[in-house]
């Protein structure tokens, strides 16, 4: 029994002492009973000055962990000790409970440093905030050229690239719904009179004036592209040929009443317009653009600043 009790005894001793956690063990009274090398070596005392002295009086240098969990019978918390730099605890407290499990006869306290880790765990989530950010930068920028590859960079309206993609998209699903749809290309009228009058600078905020203008004023579902120069093209979904002419016949009127002010002078402009549809013009996208294009130079055969269906006389 002596061997077997000196066995436990220096096992005891070899397993706290090689503990790489500080440990205290207490009394029911928040006394100190014992406490290992590492426990020594952070309070910086001999295990004679810690044995039997009273926690708080112990740990006195140390108010955070006492706060936490003084009078508390268990608990497991990452603390944090002041100090240049901080060091980062994870404490257990453990009760140590009579046989009968009823009364509380002390209690065993590790303290981890967990120092390192958490400050690997900062630069790592650091790392991470910050590739997330670059990340969403990279996302931005590829949106933002994707967005310049279709977008006309005078107006900002969609570009004739982009409007091919999307005409033949549109008479894909028209054509396999069963639905119709319009286009409408219109044209400045003596656009060429602006640049020669008072510069391109006014004449690009024409430009810019109409395809505003056009944008306010068409669908979501619309697109609006400039397909060259001064003229642009809308493509109307689910419109047919009269809604899309009533349409083009009020966006030609309000613009024409519309004031384009270029360095004081105020001045206004006229457009004339083509307009086709899907499936009763053309069964095909291009030949539509193509139909619509005819009308638009009926128009302007026909005296400018009007809207015209397309005919297969005008042809």
């Amino acid at each position: 029994m002596n061997t077997i009790s000196g066995i436990i005894r220096i096992a005891r001793d070899k397993v706290m002492e090689h503990l790489p956690e500080m440990v205290f063990v207490l009394d029911d009274k928040e006394r100190i009973v014992d406490a290992n090398a590492v426990a020594q070596k952070w309070l910086g005392r001999p295990l004679e000055q810690i044995v039997g002295g009273d926690l708080m009086e112990v740990l006195r240098e140390w108010p955070q962990l006492l706060q936490r969990f003084f009078f508390l019978e268990y608990f497991r918390e990452e603390v944090e000790l002041p100090g240049s730099p901080p060091r980062m605890l994870e404490v257990i407290v453990t009760p140590i409970m009579d046989p009968s499990n009823k009364t509380l006869e002390g209690r065993i306290i590790l303290a981890y440093d967990i120092t390192e880790r958490k400050n690997l765990e900062k630069e790592l989530k650091n790392a991470n905030e910050s590739l997330q950010i670059q990340l969403a930068e990279n996302e931005r920028l590829r949106l933002q050229l994707q967005e310049q590859a279709v977008r006309d960079p005078l107006t900002g309206v969609f570009n004739r690239r982009y409007f091919a993609e999307a005409l033949d998209k549109e008479t894909a699903r028209a054509a396999r719904e069963n639905m119709k749809f319009s286009v409408f290309i219109l044209d400045v009228d003596h656009f060429k009179k602006f640049n020669d009058a008072y510069g391109h600078k006014c004449g690009d905020l024409v430009l810019q004036t109409l395809a505003n203008f056009l944008v306010e004023n068409t669908r979501r579902s619309d697109i609006v592209c400039r397909f060259g120069g001064e003229e642009f093209v809308v493509l109307m979904p689910d419109a047919q040929v009269d809604a899309a002419y009533e349409r083009a016949e009020r966006f030609r009127k309000n613009f024409s009443e519309q004031v384009v002010v270029y360095e004081g002078q105020q001045l206004t402009c006229t457009f004339s317009a083509g307009v086709a549809s899907f499936p009763q013009h053309a069964a095909s996208g291009e030949v539509l653009l193509r139909l619509a294009d005819e009308a638009l130079y009926a128009s302007k055969a026909n005296g400018r600043n009007r809207v015209t269906i397309y005919k297969p006389e005008n042809s």
